[in-house]
């Protein structure tokens, strides 16, 4: 009987997941010819290297083929040259499967999906697996929860992981922040963006450059849930 339902579930699953691949990323008509635009324009600024074949796998989802093209159109040109197009497709298929599995993925709006969960990079770290192996640890702490309730969680996770210390100018990737069990308020408001992403939140990092009071700055997070920014 167990059995049974497991096999029920997955094929709920993967009929869910099958149709949100095969249905616009990009809803908006106008917007997707603008993305469109601004990929093709990417791609005539880096002729060289065949940066951009990911996008001419036949087998893509329609959902897969514009998150990438979102991602490519609007990342730093860095971003681009130093990391593979599997690496962008596992994390677009990563996110895709979150929203799917994750309860609140159908609260939160397309484009605050497009900017705030579905983007890799939070500031100017390392870019690493962290979406994978976060989500592994946090899914079933969180699946059971609010919105509200999870980021609460995510954040108690992130503090068992990373206390604060100084460290050097240079931000630590999110994996490298939980090795070293320490960060600066940039590095950990960084490790707590993709921890929150990672678990499908729209997350994104605040900074000011200085304090009106003293001459410092610093970074905090922003979550989003049921509406709002907190």
């Amino acid at each position: 009987m167990k059995t049974f339902i497991h096999l029920v579930s997955v094929l709920i699953l993967s009929i869910v997941l099958f149709a949100c691949s095969n249905a616009h990323f990009l809803k908006e008509e106008d917007y997707r010819n603008q993305v469109t635009k601004d990929f093709e324009q990417k791609k005539q600024a880096l002729p060289h290297g065949d940066l951009f074949t990911v996008l001419s796998n036949p087998d893509l989802s329609v959902y897969e083929q514009e998150a990438l093209m979102f991602l490519y159109a609007y990342m730093p040109i860095g971003d681009v040259t130093d990391y593979s197009g599997d690496y962008y497709l596992e994390n677009v298929r990563l996110s895709g499967q979150t929203r799917a599995e994750m309860p609140w993925g159908d609260k939160v709006p397309n484009e605050l999906f497009r900017h705030f969960v579905l983007p890799i990079r939070v500031n100017n770290e390392n870019l690493d697996d962290s979406r994978r192996v976060f989500y592994g640890e946090l899914k079933d702490r969180v699946k059971h929860l609010s919105m509200k309730d999870a980021i609460l969680e995510v954040n108690h996770w992130c503090h068992e992981k990373v206390v604060y210390r100084p460290s050097d100018a240079r931000t630590s990737s999110p994996l490298a922040s939980v090795k070293t069990a320490y960060g600066r308020c940039g590095e950990e408001s960084t490790f707590a963006v993709a921890a929150l992403r990672s678990v499908g939140i729209p997350a994104r990092q605040v900074y000011t450059p200085r304090w009106a009071h003293t001459d410092d700055n610093h970074a905090w997070v922003e979550a989003w849930a049921d509406g709002q920014w907190y």
